[in-house]
């Protein structure tokens, strides 16, 4: 293992929950209990037990194998591609916003908290002097090592985070929070590992709007399979989020589709549709979008 003590810094034993992290060849290590965490190809396995974590994984694998160890698609292969790109110019110009309002250009450490494959901290990282990425599937960390080799990455439960208080900048939460059944600790977590005044961006689809509910109803089979286990809509999640301390700044509804998972992919890949829709939606149903962006201030 290559990386220096340093890119740990802003992290902590889970076990002893104090303990600073140290390298030695291939383990991380608590200064303080002594527990020692696997790390391979510069990617730490920072759970209390690591040989449990990888059994329930490997289990859900077999369960659910396409969303577990399928490859991500890149945004420009996406049937959603051309919705993709106006989300991620989004959060780029609100992240330049936001930092310039701070007197920056970079924030100092952001986290992508569920990282995936890493597809979006290849543009992530103009916007951090330390860049950290976290996800709870190792295979998906492997793929993302690929792709920024200079980030920090680390194997990671939210519900039982490995950083310190008041540790990063900014946090990018895309697309996760849906998946948490404790979706409250998971917003928890995150307040405590921002700085005071640190930004939160959060990314989810907008499943609760009742034009996506429809989408369900028409199709069981979907909803039958869908890992998804919460569907917000902004009121229901700006609500939990300033439950969890946070203040939230900015709303943002993006891309509108038909009413049919089959039919929206289909329709969407081409440019002019998409932007058809996104713009009669956003006049006609401006709370029907398919995604959703909360952001917020510790």
């Amino acid at each position: 293992m290559t990386k220096s003590a340093a890119d740990y810094s802003r992290l902590r034993c889970p076990r002893c929950r104090s303990g600073e992290l140290a390298i030695s060849d291939n383990e991380v290590l608590c200064t303080a209990c002594g527990a020692h965490y696997p790390a391979e190809d510069g990617v730490a396995v920072l759970v209390a037990d690591p040989v449990a974590h990888e059994s329930d994984i490997a289990r859900a694998r077999q369960v659910n194998p396409g969303w577990y160890l399928e490859e991500q698609p890149a945004e420009a292969v996406s049937p959603w591609r051309h919705h993709l790109k106006k989300r991620r110019l989004y959060v780029q110009d609100l992240l330049a916003r936001e930092l310039a309002r701070r007197g920056r250009t970079k924030a100092e450490a952001l986290l992508d908290l569920g990282c995936g494959d890493g597809t979006h901290m290849v543009w992530l990282s103009a916007f951090a002097e330390q860049l950290y990425g976290s996800d709870y599937n190792a295979v998906r960390l492997v793929r993302a090592r690929k792709q920024m080799a200079d980030a920090t990455l680390f194997l990671a439960d939210i519900l039982d985070y490995p950083a310190k208080d008041n540790a990063f900048d900014v946090v990018f939460f895309n697309h996760v929070i849906e998946h948490i059944p404790d979706d409250m600790a998971a917003l928890e977590t995150i307040h405590r590992i921002l700085k005071p005044g640190g930004l939160l961006v959060l990314g989810t689809p907008n499943e609760g709007a009742w034009w996506w509910q429809w989408a369900y109803r028409r199709a069981p089979d979907v909803l039958a399979t869908t890992d998804h286990v919460h569907f917000y809509t902004a009121e229901v999640l700006t609500e939990r989020m300033r439950a969890a301390g946070f203040t939230v700044s900015e709303v943002k509804h993006m891309g509108w589709g038909p009413p049919d998972w089959r039919l929206d992919g289909q329709l969407r890949r081409h440019k002019v549709l998409d932007d058809l829709f996104e713009a009669v939606g956003r006049v006609v149903l401006p709370k029907q979008a398919s995604s959703l962006y909360v952001v917020a201030t510790k």
